[in-house]
């Protein structure tokens, strides 16, 4: 069953959101008053200012935890971008990331035209690891991806989950920690059971919004990362047929093939597939 991506996102942002704005406000009132309106007015104008197209660079290298590309890392990429250019894609400015980690991507698309992407991305690009096709296919499909989900009021979004990002890494750490006890991830698998045990126990005691409120929350541990899966999917073969369409699709198949990058059969048969570009009329001569 196919669903609309205003759906899909609206599960993964909501609950996201909610956690966000219910933790701000908790946080705000611990603080002494004054200290608290102040805090919660300064967080709703910086989240103003990023709707409204504002505070974009520092935004950037804050979610992101970029920096703007210096200018030895520009006379790098310059060719990359100019090989992008001429193939229509205009990236106005790269950042590179300060940290890099297995999990993060090479290149993502932000805000307005801008580029994140990792030092070893612009290192193996420099050193002829990676040629300027394969650098641009990488930063293609960043911007594909974006074009896919075409996300509103990013930059102000993200700013808003900041606290439930923090949430989720504070809880990923506990788990972490405690993986090595027994029983855990059983424990975790069969949430479900707890979780429809918690409502008729609740509404057998005349507690029914008790047990709805945890059998929504448990509920939402299956739906939310569904969800993400599934815009995940659309996303990638979004942005497989925007590079398609560019002509670099086996050119990214390499690139990914070498590397080891996990691909399924069928997004290395999409992406090797040639794209037949409009020929051009040829002119033949007329004998008179």
């Amino acid at each position: 069953m196919r669903f609309p991506m205003t759906v899909l996102r609206a599960v993964t942002l909501a609950p996201a959101l909610l956690v966000s704005f219910v933790l701000t406000v908790v946080v705000c009132a611990l603080l002494p008053p004054a200290l608290g309106l102040v805090a919660f007015m300064a967080a709703g104008g910086v989240l103003v200012a990023l709707a409204l197209g504002q505070l974009q660079e520092p935004a950037v290298a804050a979610l992101t935890r970029s920096r703007p590309a210096t200018e030895a890392e520009l006379r790098v990429m310059a060719p990359v971008l100019a090989e992008l250019g001429c193939r229509g894609v205009d990236v106005g400015a790269l950042f590179v990331r300060r940290i890099q980690r297995p999990s993060t991507p090479v290149a993502v698309a932000i805000g307005r035209r801008t580029v994140v992407v990792s030092p070893g991305l612009v290192e193996a690009t420099y050193r002829g690891g990676v040629t300027g096709a394969e650098a641009a296919a990488a930063l293609a499909h960043a911007v594909g991806r974006r074009q896919a989900i075409r996300p509103r009021l990013e930059l102000a979004v993200l700013a808003a989950m900041t606290p439930w990002r923090m949430l989720v890494a504070t809880f990923r750490g506990v788990g972490r920690a405690f993986a090595w006890l027994p029983f855990t991830r059983l424990a975790w698998t069969l949430r479900g059971v707890v979780g429809v045990i918690c409502v008729v126990q609740s509404v057998v005691e005349d507690r029914a919004w008790a047990g709805l409120l945890g059998g929504t929350v448990i509920a939402l541990t299956y739906l939310v990362p569904a969800a993400g899966r599934r815009i995940e999917l659309y996303a990638e073969a979004e942005a497989d047929q925007f590079v398609l369409s560019l002509g670099l699709g086996p050119v990214l198949a390499g690139l990914l093939r070498r590397y080891g990058h996990p691909m399924t059969l069928e997004r290395m048969q999409r992406l090797e597939t040639a794209v037949e570009q409009p020929q051009r009329p040829r002119l033949h001569l007329v004998h008179g």
